[in-house]
């Protein structure tokens, strides 16, 4: 399982967003399926798992019989092929409504964000059983990584509306923009910018870490002038930049075993940032919860 609901603030975690947190509560989490609230464990979250990170039911259990979560795999398997609207308007972990970052916990200030955010103080907790209670629909993400997971597991669905502060689109259509090897450009609106990730490691500096992608300035076949995105991490804690370092580095072997394949599913960063007005090559990102990777087949339908 991707996600789970923590009972502690009543909210749907993601499974890759537990290696920001300072302290995970493994009994804390259950199934976030409509009617069910089983307990599941987090797997793979520590700094230094390079496997993503995952919930697991305990073993030999099942989920409750009218758990919507049961079915998720095969929504994105019909997903792929066409349209799923309606059940995705009825299934909260697939495809987030919205953007709003309001968990207190992750060690950065929301104010260095390059997205606004409330911030939310207090927590409650339950109980499994009031868990299955919980309403359906499509839900808040937390981070942009639900967000752009969806954007690739659902493309004919890319017409549902999306809300991020200071992006005026409102589509999953419109709200991304991809980076392009055709020579570096000026962005003048914000987007959920993307492209693949280079072969070459990113590097750190006083500023922070350098990711190269795979798009920019071509010369002869060659990449002479690559998009790079600086993130800049001196409000980050250490498991946090532990933990991008080594999704950086899965996601490259991820790219270069794909590469070597002829795969058609490669792994793309994907990042809200700003672009340096003096190198527009450059993007930087300072919020963890603004930049992630995520591996599937970018695929775009032919319009009707």
């Amino acid at each position: 399982m991707d996600a789970a609901l923590e009972l502690a603030t009543q909210r749907t975690v993601e499974a890759d967003d537990l290696m920001l947190l300072k302290h995970v509560d493994t009994y804390g989490y259950v199934c976030h399926g409509h009617e069910c609230g089983i307990q599941v464990f987090p797997r793979s979250y520590r700094p230094e798992n390079l496997q993503r990170p995952h919930f697991s039911l305990p073993k030999g259990a099942t989920h409750e019989p009218n758990c919507d979560v049961k079915g998720e795999d095969e929504l994105r398997s019909r997903g792929k092929k066409g349209s799923i609207a309606g059940e995705l308007e009825t299934s909260p972990g697939l495809s987030p409504a919205s953007l709003r970052l309001v968990d207190t916990r992750v060690v950065v200030s929301p104010l260095a964000t390059a997205v606004g955010g409330n911030s939310h103080s207090g927590s409650r907790s339950t109980t499994p059983g009031e868990a299955r209670h919980k309403p359906a629909g499509r839900r808040a993400a937390n981070s942009i990584r639900p967000i752009c997971r969806a954007f690739l597991e659902f493309p004919y669905d890319r017409h549902l509306p999306l809300h991020i502060d200071r992006i005026n689109t409102t589509t999953y259509q419109t709200v991304f923009k991809r980076l392009r090897g055709e020579g570096i450009k000026a962005f003048p609106q914000q987007r959920i910018f993307y492209e693949k990730l280079a072969w070459g490691v990113a590097q750190e500096s006083e500023e922070g870490l350098l990711i190269p992608l795979d798009a920019g300035e071509w010369e002869n076949k060659l990449l002479v002038r690559p998009y790079r995105v600086l993130v800049r991490w001196a409000d980050w804690s250490q498991t946090a930049r532990t933990r991008l370092r080594n999704e950086l580095e899965l996601a490259r072997r991820e790219n270069m075993a794909a590469d070597k394949a002829k795969a058609e599913k490669k792994t793309f960063l994907f990042f809200i940032g700003a672009q340096n007005p003096n190198e527009l090559s450059q993007f930087v990102v300072s919020d963890q919860r603004l930049i992630c990777s995520a591996h599937g087949e970018l695929f775009f339908p032919k319009q009707k």
